[in-house]
């Protein structure tokens, strides 16, 4: 900051900096919605949504902000989302809000970029990206679209296996998997299975650099929303594994070889209605 000539002052433990022409940067953390609230504002930018814990509360706390600083002569009020499509899920916040035909907000407007637009990207980069990546996973990395979860690695169909095509009280039994993650986001998901074994995707959880007391949380609630069940974890952290099993949740390492589990998984998604 000290080498930019537009800055006249830089407080980053205060969270801000200062321009020459007088205008004032706030930076922070949505780890909490809360953290969103303060001053009126113009401008209000969010940046990597999907990896907000709480995105929807965190953006209804922030919608609020930009009321004007009463500093400018024009009204330029707005709040900007900058992000890559997440997974597509039921009730998805950014999904509903900017693209979805019933729920959308009429006076948002969406700009996408494909990857190939990207200039700082290398020719053999793209290449290899258009080789290795069709169908649904082209279309979510490299086009910029909502595509399902699971999609790309599974048949996974969202009229099929989007928890609000299973008919009510259809869910027999529950099951959670961990992935544990730091720089990689850990990433937490709620499956549910009817009568013939049939998958459904309940929930996802999705965040990087996550405490192991946010695991926790999220998977209490998690549960309170959509009944207990097993918790499959990945056998890299023992350690917070057991610290989830004195939180009192039915946790384990999951002990069995990849490729079996893989074939497993793909057969609950094979199976049609």
């Amino acid at each position: 900051m000290d080498l930019t000539p537009l800055v006249l002052s830089y407080h980053r433990s205060d969270g801000y900096l200062q321009l020459i022409e007088g205008q004032t940067f706030w930076f922070g953390s949505l780890e909490e919605p809360e953290y969103a609230e303060g001053a009126n504002v113009d401008v209000i930018w969010i940046d990597e949504a999907q990896y907000i814990r709480r995105f929807a509360e965190s953006q209804d706390v922030a919608l609020r902000r930009p009321r004007g600083s009463g500093k400018l002569s024009l009204d330029i009020t707005q709040s900007i989302i900058t992000n890559s499509p997440p997974p597509l899920l039921p009730k998805c916040r950014l999904y509903d809000f900017y693209e979805n035909p019933k729920t959308r907000n009429p006076d948002s407007k969406v700009y996408r970029w494909s990857m190939l637009d990207n200039d700082y990207l290398s020719k053999q980069y793209k290449q290899e990206i258009l080789a290795t990546h069709h169908g649904s996973l082209a279309k979510r990395f490299i086009d910029g679209l909502f595509v399902p979860v699971g999609t790309g690695s599974f048949d996974f169909d969202s009229t099929i296996h989007e928890i609000t095509q299973a008919r009510e009280g259809s869910i027999r039994s529950i099951a959670y998997g961990v992935d544990f993650g730091w720089t990689n986001p850990s990433a937490i998901i709620a499956v549910g299975f009817d009568g013939d074994n049939r998958a459904f995707i309940l929930d996802e959880f999705y965040q990087n650099r996550c405490q192991t007391e946010t695991l926790i949380e999220e998977l209490k609630l998690m549960q309170e929303k959509h009944g207990e069940g097993k918790i499959i974890c990945d056998r890299s952290e023992p350690q917070t594994i057991d610290m989830f099993r004195r939180a009192g949740l039915n946790a384990g390492a999951d002990d069995s070889k990849l490729i079996h589990q893989v074939g497993v998984t793909q057969g609950s998604f094979l199976t049609q209605q």
